[in-house]
């Protein structure tokens, strides 16, 4: 990750490279051509201006020969049809016989004047700038040796100025986007290292406000949700080790002790059987409720009810009514009284299984945790959603017993969490009956709180939606 780290900012400074080469080229050509057109345009005006002086000078009367031009400028006087009279300078550059065809004299024939820039012929490397212009029935052309005379001014070309502006606007730009660029590279290695050296929170690292920081938050984010999930489920594997150590350890307890006496009397090992039945019957519990939050969870991933759970139209009341018929010895043991405030025709259409099971643990824990001599009352009633076109059922569930203490109020849907680490175990919970009652809540789509009782006890509420329409 380290090399390819590198290779990506090494890059980036390539191209930083690449551009400020770029713009200096640009501004050395640009330069060299602002200079060059300078140096032609003032070269052209002295040809111009000599151009004057050998005309006025022949107006005057004096001799070709005679005429001595400033800064080595020479001429050339030619007939109409361009035969040389006479050139000032014949031995230096071995001007032809006839000009007709020279670039200068054909504009000036066409247009009473004309320029051109050209090679020596004895000198290849050694440009030259001629001017023509007609005067009556003869040409005069003046020419130089063109040389950069100085550098262009360019303090006043709007052009160039608005091209420095435009290119340093560039570099700025492409500099700020180097750095936009390089950020999320750090980032990301700063993510990689956290992720795995463990150095520091995940939470604490900086994204970007861009895709590109978007994307690093949600790996940070699913990164530390399979962190939890493994820590969640490295727990919940030693607490269902632990738990299920618990009653095989009573069960073999018992029976080891059966087998060891031979002599043991018969109400003993009825006693001890008895005490191992038990065992196993909480060991099954614990089973088939570790079985059932698996399932839950299994269809939460899936994220389709239908196809672990059937769903039916279920009949609240009497769904309640089933549960008493199963476990109503229990309340009578304890001398506890059920009072059921729910409309024999109150129906939800959802998973029968479930909410059986719902139901039964919260009435399970009352009677486990509440103690005796207490009333347990359900309470229930349709509310419309709006722009869904369906409905939910709010519930109340309540009990007059013993109560959570505030700190542990958000905690009890916790798998194995319990209040009195010892009293789940001396009463037979398994520890998982309202973590079922979440998760059967919540594949409903509602949700469920806890809160302490005024006058002592525990209060869940929550609701169910319907999670569809029975088919006709």
């Amino acid at each position: 990750m380290e090399k390819l780290k590198l290779k990506y900012r090494y890059r980036l400074v390539i191209y930083l490279l690449i551009l400020l080469v770029l713009l200096v080229l640009f501004f050395v050509l640009y330069s060299s051509r602002q200079s060059r057109g300078y140096s032609i345009s003032t070269l052209q005006q002295e040809l111009k201006t000599a151009v004057s002086q050998i005309t006025d000078s022949l107006a005057m009367g004096k001799k070709a020969q005679t005429l001595i031009l400033d800064r080595g400028i020479g001429f050339t006087l030619a007939d109409t049809l361009g035969d040389v009279i006479y050139d000032s300078r014949q031995a230096d550059i071995s001007v032809p016989d006839n000009i007709a065809s020279a670039t200068e004299i054909v504009n000036a024939h066409a247009s009473g004047e004309g320029s051109a820039l050209r090679a020596s012929v004895l000198e290849s490397d050694t440009e030259y700038l001629f001017f023509a212009k007609k005067i009556d029935d003869y040409y005069i052309r003046t020419y130089s040796k063109f040389k950069i005379l100085r550098p262009a001014r360019v303090e006043d070309d709007t052009y160039f100025i608005l091209i420095v502006i435009l290119l340093t606007a560039l570099i700025f730009s492409f500099i700020y986007i180097l750095r936009r660029l390089s950020k999320p590279v750090s980032t990301y290695s700063e993510l990689i290292s956290a992720i795995k050296h463990n150095s520091k929170s995940l939470s604490d690292i900086e994204f970007g406000n861009d895709e590109l920081g978007d994307v690093g938050r949600e790996i940070a984010s699913t990164f530390s949700q399979l962190e939890e999930a493994k820590r969640y489920k490295q727990q919940l594997s030693h607490n269902i080790a632990h738990e299920l150590k618990t009653p095989l350890t009573g069960i073999r307890a018992y029976l080891e002790t059966i087998i060891s006496s031979e002599d043991m009397p018969e109400p003993q090992m009825r006693k001890f059987v008895s005490k191992a039945y038990s065992q196993a019957v909480r060991l099954s519990e614990l089973v088939g409720e570790v079985a059932t939050l698996n399932k839950l969870d299994e269809a939460s991933e899936q994220g389709s009810s239908t196809q672990l759970y059937k769903l039916s139209e279920v009949n609240i009341n009497k769904c309640i009514e089933a549960i008493l018929d199963e476990i109503g010895y229990k309340l009578e043991a304890s001398n506890i009284a059920f009072e059921s405030r729910l409309s024999s025709e109150l129906k939800l259409y959802g998973s029968y299984d479930l909410i059986y099971s719902l139901f039964k643990n919260l009435i399970d824990n009352s009677i486990e945790h509440g103690g005796q001599n207490i009333t347990v009352t359900l309470a229930g009633g349709i509310e419309q959603v709006a722009g869904e076109g369906g409905y939910k059922i709010n519930f109340t569930f309540s009990d007059s017993g013993r109560g959570v203490p505030e700190e542990s109020l958000n905690r009890i849907f916790e798998r194995f969490y319990r209040i009195d680490k010892g009293r789940t175990r001396k009463t037979g919970g398994t520890g998982l009956g309202l973590a079922i009652v979440k998760n059967a809540v919540m594949f409903h789509r509602g949700n469920i709180a806890a809160f302490s009782r005024e006058g002592g006890g525990i209060v869940f509420k929550f609701c169910l939606y319907s999670l569809g329409h029975q088919a006709s």
